[in-house]
């Protein structure tokens, strides 16, 4: 008779189960720390590159993970535990004629499997048959010896082969996967959503912090690599602020209050009265002329490029900036006009 089942059988099943568990943990282990790495490496230069391999690192990461414990890890433990229920019970055995039903389904927190039907002579016996040994059984029809532990089949000899009529159509590989992938796609889709957000909440408060520590800049026009203009800006300051920002007045919509209290402004003169509730009360240092052809950092600002007439661009120190008192804001105004042409 071959058994299906002995104490080598779930030693073994165990000690996979509990071999692939800590292999999850430590796959999980591992998207965490690499997660953990690209925080410590992002720097205002490099934040937007960060923040992308970040989320493509979480989200691949746990989908891994996840379709690791579909098609794996659970299926191994539901086996070692289902194995182990059996082997606690007292095994009979029977003979009788077995008819396979090919069609399986999964019990709840356990295996799948097929049904099969045992006819005795005296009574026909519902079995079940784990999804793993359906082509181990004879046609139907066929005379067999099963040992059988409550409702499963332990172990089974053919006593006498039935003629096989028509082959028997067990799942296919195919199936089995995408019942799998079925178990796998909702949990990656809600995954997708959270590890995203939960990726773009942390890099927002490890890329930003309080006005106390950094210097804000808004310019009423376009900028272009303003996160490369920031990191210089910052190893200019020497460590007397933990980072600076750049942003186009865009940015913040609806004229919100972290726009109303930056430190520097860069305004056209065709405009300076709308934001003159914002400005400081000096005449602001010319950033760019299109008559002269100065234009400080026009490699950064790109001062007339939406402009329908040609305006003097100037920089205004913020009238609620936190920074006046300690004299941070002068120095990055003044730091700021170092840049030169076209830098």
């Amino acid at each position: 008779m071959e058994r299906f089942m002995s104490s080598e059988t779930v030693r073994n099943s165990r000690n996979r189960a509990n071999f692939m568990t800590r292999i999850l943990m430590a796959a999980a282990a591992a998207v965490l720390i690499l997660f953990v790495v690209f925080c410590l490496l992002t720097r205002t230069g490099n934040a937007r590159t960060m923040l992308i391999a970040a989320m493509i690192c979480t989200v691949a990461g746990g989908w891994g993970v996840m379709a690791f414990w579909a098609f794996s890890v659970e299926p191994a433990r539901a086996e070692a535990n289902h194995l182990e229920g059996l082997a606690a019970e007292t095994a009979q055995t029977r003979e009788g004629r077995v008819t396979l039903d090919p069609e399986g389904f999964r019990i709840p927190k356990s295996v799948r499997v097929l049904k099969a039907r045992l006819e005795t002579g005296e009574e026909t016996l519902s079995l079940n048959l784990n999804e793993k040994y359906g082509d181990r059984v004879p046609p139907d029809g066929s005379l067999v010896r099963v040992e059988t532990a409550k409702k499963f089949i332990i172990g089974m000899e053919t006593l006498e082969k039935a003629e096989e009529r028509s082959p028997r159509k067990l799942p296919s590989a195919w199936k089995k996967f995408r019942r799998g992938l079925g178990k796998f796609f909702p949990g990656a889709v809600i995954w997708t959503m959270v590890a995203v957000m939960l990726t773009g909440f942390v890099f927002t408060r490890i890329t930003d912090t309080d006005p106390a520590h950094k210097i804000t800049i808004y310019a009423d026009c376009p900028i272009s690599n303003a996160a490369e203009l920031a990191e210089k800006l910052e190893k200019g300051m020497d460590g007397a602020v933990k980072m600076v920002k750049v942003h186009p007045f865009s940015f913040a919509l609806f004229g919100s209050e972290q726009l109303k209290s930056a430190d520097l402004y860069i305004v056209p003169d065709s405009r300076k009265d709308d934001y003159s509730e914002w400005l400081g009360e000096d005449t602001g240092k010319v950033m760019a002329d299109p008559h002269s052809g100065i234009a400080v950092a026009g490699g950064y600002f790109q001062y007339n490029e939406k402009e329908k007439e040609p305006s003097v661009f100037r920089l205004y120190i913020g009238l609620k900036s936190v920074h006046i008192e300690d004299g941070l804001t002068e120095k990055a105004a003044e730091l700021l006009t170092t840049f030169g042409t076209g830098e």
